[in-house]
């Protein structure tokens, strides 16, 4: 059972590489864009789509892919990386980065 409650504070983030039809890159990148969580951050000459996906779990980042992956203009998607982050962890490094910063302004 706790391990269900663990998996409930992860965020996870992957990033993709997408080879859409170049005729449907205008439609494919909607469609990602479209996603909840997903954003483009580069499209090459070639038309390949650089993007990240973020979750709030495996299923939730498996769906938003799916959503992406089974689009007819997409010729291959190809995961670059991927990583889990525990969301109370995150909240405790950045509380302590902004102390360490308000720390250093006092001295």
């Amino acid at each position: 059972m706790t391990q269900n409650n663990h998996r409930s504070s992860e965020y996870h983030v992957a990033s993709l590489v997408a080879s859409p039809i170049l005729a449907q890159l205008d439609e494919v990148k909607a469609v990602i864009t479209a996603v909840e969580g997903a954003e483009i951050h580069a499209v090459s000459d070639e038309g390949k789509i650089v993007f990240t996906v973020e979750g709030t779990g495996f299923k939730d980042l498996d769906k938003k892919i799916d959503i992406i992956r089974v689009h007819k203009g997409i010729l291959n998607l190809s995961p670059v990386y991927h990583q889990v982050l525990d969301e109370e962890q995150e909240k405790k490094l950045a509380e302590s980065d902004k102390a360490d910063e308000v720390s250093h302004q006092v001295k």
